[in-house]
């Protein structure tokens, strides 16, 4: 999939995360408002970090991915994590569940081969999102309204400053509409801006539990396709 956003982490001091979204993609030109979207972040650099997916990228322009520690020490937090089952949880909210299947979809044990009794097919069971692997397993769908309710709970506060880098835009203009803004207005999109040139929104996210960053650190970058919207 297509990177939408580029997030930069500043500091993490308790259970206050402070950072940066680089509004990369054109298509998605704003930082979305609500609390779903830096609750997504959160679960997007877990799941990252827990793949041993973050790693060093830096290009000659300021851009690419950063993370000051090895794979094997970002996967050694995430196994550590005290909340890192509900972090799977909400990952599944986001984009579903992996479920074992046969090739003609009745559901599996956790082994992959032993077929659970009653015999059902997971359409039975689940609401299914469509996706695959054939003849392996399917996916569930999101649950939008769960997920909601869960960044409600866990992100206390969520502030966006204005945008910088965006020439047409008052830096101290109160926004009506932010959901409608795009920052990309008046730059030249064929135009091959450096990293520091694109336009940044500074963002502060302030969680219930310090656990919900621990896995977090100054320093780190990473690109994402998370817009807060569930699959």
């Amino acid at each position: 999939m297509t990177s939408i956003f580029t997030v930069s982490v500043d500091s993490v001091e308790g259970a206050t995360l402070r950072g940066r979204v680089h509004v990369i993609n054109p298509d998605v030109p704003s930082v979305p408002q609500k609390t779903v979207f830096p609750l997504s972040l959160l679960v997007d650099a877990w799941w990252n970090l827990d793949n041993g997916f973050m790693h060093n990228e830096d290009d000659e322009e300021g851009g690419g991915e950063r993370y000051p520690f090895t794979e094997q020490r970002g996967q050694a937090i995430t196994a550590g994590m005290r909340l890192k089952d509900e972090f799977r949880k909400l990952y599944e909210l986001i984009l579903g569940k992996e479920i074992r299947v046969t090739p003609d979809g009745y559901l599996l044990a956790d082994d992959g081969e032993t077929i659970l009794e009653p015999r059902r097919k997971a359409a039975e069971v689940y609401k299914l999102s469509g996706g695959s692997r054939s003849g392996y397993s399917v996916f569930t769908s999101g649950d939008a309204e769960e997920f909601s309710q869960r960044a409600a709970d866990i992100v206390t506060s969520y502030d966006i400053s204005p945008y910088r880098n965006a020439p047409h835009l008052s830096e101290a203009a109160a926004l009506e509409d932010p959901e409608k803004l795009d920052v990309w207005d008046g730059l030249e999109l064929e135009e091959d801006y450096s990293f520091a040139e694109i336009p940044y929104a500074e963002i502060v996210v302030t969680v219930s539990d310090a656990g919900y960053l621990e896995h977090m650190v100054a320093g780190m970058r990473w690109d994402t396709t998370m817009t807060g919207h569930v699959c």
